[in-house]
C-alpha cells in the first residue's frame, strides 16, 4: 500500500465533553464500549486523499454514500468503488470473509500491513420473484428449500400452496430459479435460515452458491433475465428487490424471544424496524488479532448482548414479541491497517462506524448495525489510540 502524506485535522461534532470523559491518565484502563463510542461520536479526523474500496455488484453505491456523507464535513477526503479482486485499501465483502478472502486481500492489497475486519451493516434477504399480483406469497423453511434445490418447479407444488391458501397460484409462468456464479452473501445467509430451521430439508448447511437453476456471472445479469422473464425466482436483498419493483416473500419466525415470550407468527417483508429487530439475532466473535465478526443474523430472535431495544428507537406493538426479520446478512469490511491511527482506510472506517455512517447507510436501504455491535468496531479501529492502549 502507497504510503501517502496525510494533513490530519479534528471536527468536533458535540458542544462540550466533561474534563473528565476528555483527560486520560498516563496508563489508563480500557474504557468502556459505550464511553469510547461518546467519544468517537464527538470528533471526526479528516485527512486529504482518496480511498479505494472494492464493492460487489449487489452494494454498489453504499460506500460511495458514506463517502458523500464524510466529504461533507471532510472535503479533502474522498471514496473510489472498484470491482472487486483488485488491489483497493478496503474491500466490502457480502459476509464474514473466508481465509481465503483474507489472504487474496492482504496479498493483493496490504502484504506488509495487518488486515483488520469488522461488520458494516447489516442486509434483510428474501425469497424474490417477479409474478404480478402475488407480493406477499409466505415461503416456509421448507418451500425455499424445495425452490433452491431445484425440486419445487411449479408455484402449485403443496409446498408453496399449503402456505398460501388466499391465493389462485394455478395458471402461472412456470417458476424459474436464477442466482449468480459468484459467491453470494444473500444465498449464504438463506440457507443458513433453511439449514438451521429444517436441516433434513436442506442437508448441505449454508451455502454461498446454488447448484440448481440458470446461472448468471452478475447480479446485473441476473437481474436483467427477472424483469424479462415472469415466473422467475431468486435470493436477493430486499433493498434490491424493491428498487427493481420484484415481490419479496413473508417469512416465518417461531421459537422463544429475549422475553421468555413464545412467537409463531409470519413477519411481513417491508417492515424496517423489524430489519432491526432481526439483525440482533447474530452471533459476533472477536479472532485473536482483534477483527470482530459477526454471523449471518437468522431466525429473527435477538441474542442477549446483541440488540438494545431503546437505542434502536423501535417501538414495538402492544404485546408484540421482541421478534423481527429471520434472515439477514452482514457485510464486512477488510481494511489494511499500515498501524497508525491517521491512515486513509481507518479513517473511513471509522466514520462508517459512527451514527452518520449508519445513517448514511440506512438511508441507502441498509440496516445499521445493533449497537452493542458498533460498539465492539470501535476498539479494532483504534479510535481512540491511547484509550485503546492505555497510554
Amino acid at each position: 500500500m502507497s504510503r501517502r502524506s496525510l494533513k490530519i485535522r479534528g471536527i468536533v461534532l458535540t458542544a462540550a465533553l466533561g474534563a473528565g470523559a476528555l483527560a486520560l491518565s498516563a496508563c489508563t484502563p480500557p474504557l468502556p464500549p459505550d464511553v469510547l463510542a461518546a467519544r468517537a461520536e464527538a470528533q471526526i479526523e479528516c485527512a486529504s486523499g482518496n480511498v479505494e474500496i472494492a464493492t460487489p455488484s449487489e452494494f454498489t453505491g453504499a460506500m460511495s454514500t458514506v463517502g458523500d456523507a464524510l466529504g461533507s464535513v471532510c472535503p479533502d477526503q474522498t471514496v473510489t468503488e472498484v470491482a472487486p479482486g483488485g488491489k483497493a485499501q478496503i474491500a466490502l465483502v457480502g459476509q464474514a470473509p473466508s481465509d481465503a478472502q483474507l489472504l487474496a486481500f492482504k496479498t493483493a492489497s496490504c502484504p506488509a500491513d495487518k488486515v483488520i475486519t469488522i461488520p458494516a451493516f447489516a442486509y434483510p434477504v428474501s425469497i424474490t420473484y417477479n409474478v404480478v399480483g402475488l407480493e406477499g406469497l409466505v415461503f416456509t423453511p421448507q418451500a425455499a428449500a424445495g425452490v433452491l434445490s431445484g425440486a419445487v418447479t411449479s408455484w402449485e407444488d403443496p409446498l408453496i400452496a399449503d402456505a398460501n391458501p388466499d391465493f389462485d397460484l394455478s395458471g402461472l409462468p412456470p417458476l424459474a430459479l436464477v442466482s449468480t456464479q459468484a459467491p453470494s452473501g444473500a444465498v449464504s445467509a438463506m440457507t443458513t435460515w433453511i439449514s438451521q430451521q429444517d436441516s433434513a430439508a436442506w442437508p448441505d448447511g449454508p451455502v454461498s452458491t446454488l447448484k440448481a437453476g440458470k446461472k448468471f456471472p452478475d447480479q446485473e445479469a441476473m437481474l436483467t433475465e427477472m424483469l424479462a422473464s415472469e415466473g422467475t425466482l431468486a435470493v436477493l436483498p430486499i433493498f434490491t428487490a424493491v428498487n427493481n419493483n420484484i415481490a419479496t416473500a413473508n417469512l416465518p419466525v417461531k421459537g422463544t424471544d429475549l422475553n421468555g415470550q413464545d412467537i409463531d407468527t409470519v413477519v411481513t417483508s417491508d417492515d424496517v424496524q423489524l430489519y432491526k429487530v432481526g439483525s440482533g439475532a447474530t452471533n459476533v466473535t472477536t479472532t485473536a488479532d482483534g477483527s470482530v465478526l459477526a454471523s449471518a443474523a437468522t431466525g429473527g430472535l435477538p441474542v442477549e448482548g446483541n440488540f438494545d431495544l431503546a437505542s434502536s428507537k423501535i417501538v414495538l406493538g402492544e404485546g408484540a414479541g421482541l421478534a423481527g426479520w429471520p434472515v439477514e446478512g452482514y457485510a464486512h469490511l477488510m481494511i489494511c491497517d499500515p498501524g497508525s491511527n491517521t491512515a486513509l482506510p481507518l479513517l473511513y472506517a471509522q466514520y462508517l462506524v459512527r451514527l452518520a455512517g449508519q445513517g448514511a447507510l440506512e438511508a441507502f436501504g441498509l440496516t445499521p448495525l445493533p449497537e452493542p455491535i458498533r460498539f465492539k468496531t470501535f476498539a479494532p479501529l483504534r479510535v481512540t489510540v491511547a484509550t485503546e492502549e492505555g497510554n
